[in-house]
């Protein structure tokens, strides 16, 4: 007889820790008991080893505490599972050599379906669609039953997550405040987030939706009263005025500024849902560029005092926080009056020609064609988004099945010539209502029809008019012979440029604290930014990476990180990424010659390295030609990806050419040597540990000696012991 499927086991933890089947609640039996189970569950799936349970269970663990481990998870198993069949393994509480792991189906814990609601409240507030964003979030704050982990109060372990948890809670909140205003039911926002200021009190982003949710239903003085209130909780709690959001709000809101009612501002939502002038619940920790952000200001400035649209190009590195800035530069526009719009170019094949210019009029106009919810005016020609009623169609040409349609498809150049009339007219018309910016984000995967329409729209022959500002972003590792044709045409125009570097030390342990979401020592910080480079998007990997698991984590790639690489990995030839690889072996800094011993065909080589400059992964140091990678975490990363076989191989190749080098470097040898393994190489790097280790005597560096020492001692027990070492 075929034993019926159970219902899967579902479980709480937003509130004291619950479990329960399809019968009922199930019952768990003592409070150490649940304690197991909610360190499994916070452990997501991952292993716990049973010394990890041991400890995090008992302060002093009891002389039999990995048999008391060993009965709570029977219990569990046993109520958890209770129609599984004698000595037939578990599904969801699996045992694994080191520990044990629950693996829950997808939505069994209500903290993932609580976060998952955030996320979409977040992405349907984005699309202008409030009502379901606020029926969501009414939906998932009433997961909550208590505080979360409420039965793991005090214990070390939980706290990142209990944390983590809460801080999802209070964007619930705020984003249920912009989703009601967004609805015109200001007075519901105003009544609901005094209650969460009391617990609250530094969130800035709560008192500016309570300022303008008060503002909004006719409380004028009350709203200058809230902010007037956050200035003193700053003050006295943290001794700093509020942030530029809360003065300028201020500022507005003593002007009564029109936007504060009726914001004229549209978008076009990125990649991950989150629109550039969207709320700010959504948005992630924006620090330092300060300076970029001011000379992109007064790039706007000059096409408001001209009257002529202008360009501005913004590159940088894989994450380095381009789109962010252009995110920033816009909702500053924005609240000072701006029409705001994006388009992007997609990341896969087979969309419409043009796509972020469709993107880009589709927002200023309404899909439909009729004016958007924001105020942009329509275009000329009875609400169509170009001149005498065609509608702008990607790819070019006309809608109407008319003799504009024939001329289009009869004549490409025709349909690209109506296409950026087309464009051309719908830019015009906004612009004449006001001062516009257009962002035209990753121009690194454009289409010649979307480059062909930019500088058109800026230098061809009907440009269009008035106050346009068009900011473009492209990676600067991935520059297409498409954009530098582009960029070449738009030289003449004298466009504002901005590459984004690094972030500084200072700006790197502020967003790092921000993501992590507590307070790091300096030297966490300092690690973090080395290892990092400044890069925005490692910064955030690895903080989150400290945030989970402490400071050894840092040493580690974090995951999203060793994915964005290998990504961008996979996208070289072959032989790139092979003396990519070899290049790992040698360190963070490469000397050429070396590589070179690792290939026999010196002109591959040449090849391979000038396609890795100019994808940056590697940087070329003028003075001497050493090659050094641009961050140490694709460095780690590429190394940890080879075998081990492989790596002692090309370790072992190092070492003998590092041999015929001079002066030999005996510290550098010995580390080779010891990678390469084996008896023979481990005498040999003894030997010469010994003498980099009496050297860093001699010069006065005791720490380095002592690390030389204990290679010595490393190396000698690999060899078999002292006797085996030569001299």
């Amino acid at each position: 007889m075929t034993r019926q499927p159970t219902a899967p086991v579902t479980f709480g933890v937003l509130g004291p820790v619950t479990a329960a089947a399809g019968t009922g609640p199930v019952p768990l039996r003592g409070h150490r008991q649940r304690l197991v189970l909610a360190r499994l569950l916070i452990a997501g799936g991952r292993v716990v080893p049973v010394e990890r349970l041991v400890d995090d269970l008992w302060e002093v663990p009891p002389e039999r505490a990995v048999g008391a481990i060993r009965t709570f998870v029977a219990d569990l198993r046993r109520a958890l599972e209770p129609d599984r069949p004698p000595r037939q393994p578990s599904g969801l509480l699996v045992t694994e050599p080191s520990g044990y792991a629950l693996r829950t189906t997808p939505d069994a814990v209500d903290a993932d379906r609580f976060e998952a609601a955030v996320g979409e409240a977040g992405r349907l507030l984005t699309a202008e669609l409030p009502a379901p964003a606020l029926a969501a979030l009414d939906a998932a704050l009433g997961l909550w039953r208590g505080p979360a982990y409420a039965d793991c109060v005090g214990e070390g372990w939980a706290v990142a997550e209990v944390n983590r948890l809460d801080e999802l809670r209070m964007l619930a909140v705020e984003r249920r405040a912009e989703a009601l205003l967004a609805l015109g039911r200001p007075d519901e926002a105003a009544a609901d987030l005094p209650g969460h200021l009391a617990a609250h009190p530094l969130r800035e982003d709560a008192w500016r939706l309570l300022a303008l949710a008060r503002y909004r239903a006719g409380r004028q003085g009350e709203a200058l009263a809230a902010l007037r209130q956050a200035r003193d909780v700053l003050v006295a709690e943290l001794g700093v005025d509020p942030g530029p959001e809360l003065r300028r709000l201020e500022a507005d809101i003593l002007a009564q500024a029109p936007h504060l009612t009726d914001i004229p501002t549209v978008a076009v939502p990125d990649r991950a849902g989150a629109a550039p002038d969207g709320g700010s619940a959504s948005r992630r920790p924006f620090v330092g560029r300060d300076a970029e952000r001011e000379r992109l200001r007064r790039a706007a400035e000059a096409a408001t005092r001209s009257g002529r649209p202008t360009l501005a190009l913004l590159s940088g590195d894989p994450g380095a926080g381009k789109t962010a800035l252009a995110e920033a530069l816009t909702r500053q526009l924005a609240a000072e009056g701006w029409t705001t719009a994006w388009g992007r170019s997609p990341e896969y094949e087979g969309a419409p020609a043009a796509w972020p210019w469709t993107q880009i009029v589709e927002a200023l106009t309404g899909s439909d064609g009729s004016s958007s919810p924001g105020g942009v005016p329509s275009v000329p020609g009875g609400g169509s988004s170009s001149p005498g009623g065609v509608p702008f169609v990607p790819g070019g040409g006309s809608s109407d099945g008319g003799t504009a349609g024939a001329d289009s498809v009869g004549d490409p150049a025709v349909a690209r010539f109506r296409r950026h009339r087309a464009v051309a007219s719908v830019l015009s018309a906004v612009a004449d209502r006001g001062p516009l910016l257009l962002v035209l984000d990753d121009l690194h995967r454009a289409d010649g029809d979307t480059l062909d329409l930019l500088t058109a729209l800026l230098a061809g022959p009907q440009p269009a008019t008035g106050p346009v500002l068009v900011l473009g972003t492209y990676r600067a590792t991935e520059i297409t012979g498409g954009l530098t044709a582009a960029l070449a045409r738009a030289a003449g125009l004298e466009p504002v440029r901005e590459y984004l570097a690094g972030l500084s030390l200072e700006a790197t342990g502020e967003l790092a604290r921000a993501v992590a979401g507590t307070e790091l020592a300096p030297p966490a910080v300092a690690l973090i930014h080395r290892r990092s480079a400044g890069n925005p998007f490692f910064v955030r990997e690895l903080a989150q990476l400290y945030a989970e698991a402490g400071g050894a984590a840092l040493e580690a790639v974090p995951p999203g990180v060793r994915d964005v690489i290998r990504h961008r990995l996979a996208q070289l030839p072959p032989p790139t990424r092979t003396v990519l690889r070899q290049a790992a072996v040698l360190g963070r800094d490469v000397d050429p010659a070396v590589l070179g011993a690792l290939t026999d065909d010196p002109a591959a080589l040449l090849d391979a390295v000038d396609r890795a400059l100019q994808a940056g992964f590697l940087t070329e140091r003028a003075s001497d030609g050493r090659l050094r990678f641009t961050h140490i975490l694709v460095r780690d990363t590429l190394y940890a990806d080879l075998s081990a076989s492989r790596r002692a191989a090309w370790h072992a190749a190092v070492a003998e050419a590092l041999q015929r080098q001079q002066p030999v470097d005996p510290a550098t040898l010995a580390h080779h040597l010891l990678s390469a393994g084996g008896p023979a190489a481990a005498r040999r790097a003894a030997d010469y540990a010994r003498t980099a280790a009496e050297r860093a005597e001699r010069g006065g560096n005791p720490h380095e000696a002592t690390r030389l020492w204990a290679q010595v001692v490393e190396a000698y027990d690999r060899a078999g012991g002292p006797s085996g070492a030569t001299g």
